[in-house]
């Protein structure tokens, strides 16, 4: 009995066996890609298969994604800033959340930079209680 692959195992597979494919030879591996996964009954992961896929050929880019929460809309040139801190290629995108009050949040793959006015005003109550 063969161990169950995850979605982002499939997504490793297909990059491996996309990276330096093109024309002609890339519709085969695509066309037997979409036969594996109907044959592992996964066609219905698809799509988060793709999703896994596009996040792991940015990272194997050196891309890295950030999202950006602020309380209201910023502006391209302070997203960009901010992008500038993480250095290399970065994507950011910039999320709204009123609820934050104020200050920034950005996440990365692993970390999560809370710098949100709410966030300081609840350990603020908390040194203070």
């Amino acid at each position: 009995m063969s161990k169950k692959r995850t979605n982002k195992q499939y997504a490793q597979i297909l990059w491996e066996a996309t990276k330096d494919v093109k024309g002609k030879d890339l519709e085969e591996v695509l066309k037997n890609f979409v036969l594996l996964l109907v044959k592992e009954q996964k066609f219905k992961q698809s799509d988060k298969i793709i999703s896994e896929f596009i996040a792991y050929a940015k990272k194997q880019a050196g891309i890295v994604e950030i999202e950006v929460t602020t309380a209201t809309d910023i502006n391209k040139n302070t997203l960009n800033e901010i992008r500038k801190v993480f250095g290399g290629k970065v994507e950011a995108n910039n999320k709204v959340d009123k609820d934050i009050l104020g200050g920034v949040i950005v996440k990365t793959e692993d970390k999560i930079l809370d710098g949100s006015l709410k966030t300081q005003l609840r350990n603020l109550k908390n040194k203070l209680a």
